[in-house]
């Protein structure tokens, strides 16, 4: 499965990590080997990557990198073939209510990682895929995106995730 616009969000927090493994050498052979031609960063609190990176992996690479702090990124979940973020519930959301094939990267520097709980119960239902930031570059090789399943918006469905996240809370 190619992806020609991949996005990658970090919401509100700061995750410094997630933005420097997107633009490492083995994340963009693995992106530009998906046919990736625009790599859109929506880095958040993070630290941006520097313009002389960005023209280095343009031209290298074969991919713009457009990044941003904050704005309404609607167009950007609309336009892009997959999806890359952190384990919020706001960015799992986003994904599965417009089917895109989404990778999640589990913060481990967050305390109470309840975002790990998250990923893990929508990825035993297929309808994603996690992974920690050291493994980006091999799941993008080596998970099959087709594979998951699409998210139906059913009532019963919206549920079942309302009552996995109320858990979550609880503890």
């Amino acid at each position: 499965m190619n992806f020609k616009v991949v996005y990658v969000t970090v919401g509100t927090t700061k995750f410094d990590a997630l933005i420097q493994v997107m633009t490492s050498e083995p994340v963009l052979c693995a992106l530009a080997d998906r046919k990736c031609r625009k790599l859109v960063l929506q880095h958040g609190n993070s630290t941006p990557v520097d313009e002389a990176e960005l023209k280095l992996i343009a031209k290298k690479h074969i991919i713009e990198v457009e990044q941003y702090k904050f704005r309404p990124n609607a167009e950007d979940i609309r336009a892009a073939d997959m999806i890359i973020g952190h384990a919020g519930a706001g960015t799992c959301m986003d994904i599965l209510n417009n089917g895109k094939p989404g990778l999640i990267v589990v913060n481990d520097d967050l305390m109470d990682n309840h975002q790990l709980e998250l990923a893990r119960q929508l990825a035993s239902e297929q309808y994603l895929y996690y992974c920690k930031v050291n493994q980006v570059a091999d799941s993008l090789v080596n998970l099959d995106f087709g594979a998951l399943q699409p998210y139906e918006k059913a009532t019963e469905n919206m549920q079942k995730f309302v009552d996995a996240l109320n858990e979550l809370m609880r503890h």
